[in-house]
């Protein structure tokens, strides 16, 4: 399913020879990502998209000094752990979903 979406997803903003598929529109990896406010990162070891949130975390982090960013793994963890889906009111689920409000809360009151 998830190479599925991909797939459609590629089609719809890209050309048939892949000219623009490192566009920034199609790629965050591709743009410029200095100066962003805090970033927080939430991956489960089980997300499909588990390599592109380590890429990400990577170039966000080598952009610049100013960037503040912080990468929470989680052993197990699906995608949209503690939002959506089957682990959303595990403990995992709930823990993530806490901690992600709290890094919310604490970057939007400065």
């Amino acid at each position: 399913m998830y190479y599925r979406y991909v797939k459609t997803a590629k089609q719809q903003h890209t050309n048939d020879d892949d000219t623009n598929r490192k566009h920034p529109s199609m790629s965050p990896l591709y743009a410029n990502l200095s100066c962003l406010p805090p970033v927080l990162l939430t991956v489960g070891t089980a997300d499909p998209l588990l390599d592109d949130s380590l890429f990400l975390a990577n170039k966000l982090s080598s952009c610049d000094d100013e960037n503040y960013v912080e990468l929470a793994i989680y052993e197990g963890g699906e995608h949209g752990l503690g939002h959506f889906g089957v682990q959303e009111d595990q403990e995992m689920g709930i823990f993530a979903r806490t901690y992600t409000l709290d890094f919310m809360k604490k970057y939007l009151s400065e």
